[in-house]
């Protein structure tokens, strides 16, 4: 199998790790830093977003994957590789759980140690990071961010392009808007509005 993917920083490694645990046997990067990156864990880096492009006229065998933790960028290329009509597959660990009635929007990553419970639905590039939990029937929109050590209660909504940060616990029945930013170890127990930042236990806004 081959996988190219769109980003060589750090979050891009630890999928290219992924990758190869799954099977991938050939990955080149993009990143916009190509001129200064040779190579990422092994890798080579090869372009940027326009000679990506330019790849996939002939090299259509690959599947693609966008390894960019800023979520709005992540959905925009996201977004104009959909439109492509480019494989873009979900890369799940080998050590992850993932229920059989969850269903996972294409492009999305889910880390070791995680699980997704049952009746849970995600959109598009969600990063579920490694050791955090998604409970039943939590419902995420496109290119949201579970970081590291996140633990998600039943019947969660959380709105595009949010961040959940490191060790964050966020209580049944909560609706997170779009663009929120969740501080690490933030406890959330109430709703949270379009773009606000909480931090905090209780999380509340600075």
């Amino acid at each position: 199998m081959k996988l190219a993917i769109y980003g060589a920083g750090g979050h891009a490694k630890v999928v290219v790790e992924l990758a190869k645990q799954l099977g991938y046997q050939t990955i080149c990067l993009f990143d916009e830093r190509w001129q200064e990156l040779d190579e990422a864990e092994g890798c080579q880096v090869i372009g940027g977003w326009a000679e990506m492009l330019s790849f996939f006229t002939t090299n259509t065998d690959y599947d693609v994957h966008v390894a960019i933790g800023n979520n709005s960028t992540r959905l925009s290329r996201l977004q104009q590789l959909q439109r492509l009509g480019l494989k873009l597959p979900i890369l799940i660990h080998p050590k992850a759980h993932v229920c059989a009635s969850a269903r996972l929007g294409e492009g999305s990553v889910v880390m070791a140690n995680s699980t997704i419970s049952v009746g849970v639905s995600l959109g598009i590039g969600n990063i579920i990071n490694h050791n955090s939990s998604v409970d039943h029937d939590v419902q995420l929109g496109d290119c949201v961010h579970v970081c590291p050590g996140v633990h998600l209660a039943g019947e969660v909504s959380v709105g595009d392009e949010s961040m959940l940060g490191i060790g964050s616990c966020v209580i049944q029945g909560i609706i997170i808007k779009e663009r929120v930013l969740v501080g690490a170890g933030a406890v959330v127990v109430k709703d949270v509005k379009s773009a606000e930042k909480v931090f905090g236990n209780p999380a509340k806004t600075p």
